[in-house]
């Protein structure tokens, strides 16, 4: 077993919900940094980028390098989120929270199992 990767899930909480949670507390920090009315909601379903997006690039830059910082501190191992083609219309998981909640899950995932 790799002790550099951190089991999270917790109280019987998925890896999805704990990565959701994570994505959250990312959201919370980048709104500090928005001004109100380019504030992202907390819902699953909000766009992140993309038709319907809340952040320009730079926005979308500072939520990448938060939400990684975050990912690290939890899971105890770095996740790239600029792999993969994140930014295509038809299947970048930065289109939505719960989009890029089911990639990460993904990865945890085969570094969890590629660790035991």
């Amino acid at each position: 077993m790799n002790s550099s990767v951190k089991e999270t899930p917790q109280n019987g909480a998925s890896r999805f919900d704990h990565v959701l949670k994570v994505i959250y507390e990312s959201v919370s920090d980048l709104n500090l940094q928005l001004p109100k009315e380019q504030r992202i909601e907390q819902t699953p379903t909000t766009v992140l980028f993309g038709d319907g997006g809340r952040l320009d690039s730079l926005g979308l830059a500072n939520f990448i390098v938060i939400t990684e910082q975050k990912l690290d501190e939890s899971f105890g191992f770095q996740i790239d989120l600029t792999a993969d083609d994140p930014f295509s219309s038809a299947t970048g998981h930065f289109r939505t929270i719960q989009s890029l909640a089911s990639y990460i899950s993904g990865l945890v995932t085969k570094k969890s199992e590629g660790a035991a």
